[in-house]
């Protein structure tokens, strides 16, 4: 019979099993990584990053045209990036909804753009004269002439759509259509897989999300398999500066001559009759006043080049002293 185990081995044999690592095969406490269905990921960490860095600068871009269009200060900034089918897309909008879907180039498949209505009342209300109030009536929707006000916005952000990937992958964005029913719009099948960008607007008295859905058919000529990340730091510097300038030589941007300017009451208004003078607080040697966008920003000289009316740049007015020249 073989000889029995102290219990100072048995012990000694315990500890040494204690120390000794697990075997591959035995190896099998690992977390389970969850996969949700509803929410598939087709597009990888660059692709999504490559997404990310175009809607940033589109995002500057659309914050230059709302404040363009509503004569306020607006920043807007890039929200968040999902991917998700395309039925909970549609689903979330509001009934109605005002969303433009629109063809884009090279792919030829549709896209939308959505903007929140608490968004389009304000910037409605600024244009009829308000202060940009972003009250939105539930169940509403768009008058002809309030459309029309929403049209010229939206022809701004397309060609803000078009300049932000213009840099990575140039497109063209035709066929634009105003929808007011989610169930009309057939940007792509119910369980097609697409990518939600949001854009945050934010204003002076209201606040908005606007949308941009892209099916995956669209995204796909567009987005490279791989891709490149640059060496050093500088060569990324450079190529998001050159990115920057080449979408911004496409903002344009009211250039206003103001050659004198004068107060009067409403009573002297009243009074006025044909053939009348008006006498203004200008002087006749004073400089003009150039405003860029609603800005004072320079002081001129008005006259002609090559048979065109134009203004030649005598100083720049500084920030702190804008508001003497309103």
């Amino acid at each position: 019979m073989a000889d029995e185990l102290s219990d100072g081995e048995i012990q000694d044999l315990i500890s040494v099993g204690k120390r000794r690592p697990p075997s591959a095969a035995q190896n099998t406490d690992r977390t389970p990584l969850g996969y949700d269905f509803k929410r598939p990921q087709h597009l990888n960490k660059d692709q999504l990053r490559l997404v990310e860095n175009i809607h940033e600068q589109f995002a500057r871009l659309f914050s230059s045209s709302l404040a363009s269009s509503m004569r306020m200060v607006v920043d807007a900034d890039l929200a968040f990036i999902d991917q998700i089918m395309y039925s909970e897309f549609a689903m979330a909008l509001p009934k109605p909804c005002s969303a433009y879907s629109f063809t884009m180039t090279p792919s030829g498949h549709r896209a939308v753009l959505s903007f929140a209505p608490s968004l389009l009342m304000a910037l409605i209300d600024r244009a009829l004269g308000g202060k940009g109030l972003g009250v939105a009536e539930e169940g509403r929707a768009l008058t002809q002439i309030e459309v029309g006000i929403v049209n010229k916005l939206a022809s701004r952000v397309i060609a803000n759509i078009e300049a932000a990937w213009e840099a990575r992958a140039p497109i063209e964005i035709t066929d634009l259509v105003l929808e007011t029913s989610p169930e009309f719009i057939q940007a792509a099948a119910p369980g097609e897989g697409v990518v939600v960008v949001a854009i945050e607007a934010n204003a002076n008295r209201s606040s908005g999300l606007v949308q941009l859905c892209y099916p995956l058919s669209v995204l796909e000529p567009l987005l490279p398999k791989r891709v490149s990340h640059l060496p050093a730091r500088a060569k990324q510097t450079t190529a998001q500066k050159n990115l920057q300038t080449q979408a911004l030589g496409k903002v344009k941007l009211s250039v206003v001559l103001q050659l004198a300017k004068g107060t009067l009451s409403l009573t002297e208004v009243a009074q006025l009759r044909q053939g009348d003078t008006v006498k203004l607080d200008t002087a006749k040697n004073e400089p003009a006043v150039v405003i860029i966008g609603d800005r004072p920003k320079f002081l001129g000289r008005p006259g002609l080049h090559q048979g065109r009316r134009a203004v030649q740049i005598l100083k720049t007015i500084d920030p702190q002293e804008e508001d003497l020249y309103r």
